[in-house]
């Protein structure tokens, strides 16, 4: 009887190793998908920061237009205001201020 016994720890220590085996198996590609996921998100975080920075460029862009365009409009009015005055002259100078500005 005594073998008998031991041929079924063993079979038991076979099962376990057999559950251990699978077990580890499913860790493996359950780590292999996190490292997959793991790029993936890096190679996303790497497009969303490239767009980030093209974003800031262009808000700059305009925020530089935009200021331009408010010095111009400064001027327009300037010359208004002074044409309005009879100082054709000031007009002209800023007429001529403003098309170098353009």
């Amino acid at each position: 009887m005594a073998p008998s016994r031991r041929g079924m720890g063993d079979e038991r220590l076979n099962q376990k190793i057999q559950c251990l085996k699978r077990n580890m198996a499913k860790i493996s590609m359950d780590q292999l998908r996190i490292r997959e996921e793991q790029t993936s998100v890096r190679q996303k975080f790497a497009i969303i920061k490239q767009q980030s920075q093209q974003l800031r460029k262009e808000i700059n862009l305009i925020s530089k237009q935009a200021s331009m365009t408010q010095i111009r409009l400064a001027f327009m009015f300037q010359i208004i205001r002074a044409r309005k005055d009879g100082n054709f002259s000031q007009a002209a100078k800023l007429t001529h201020s403003l098309r170098f500005i353009v």
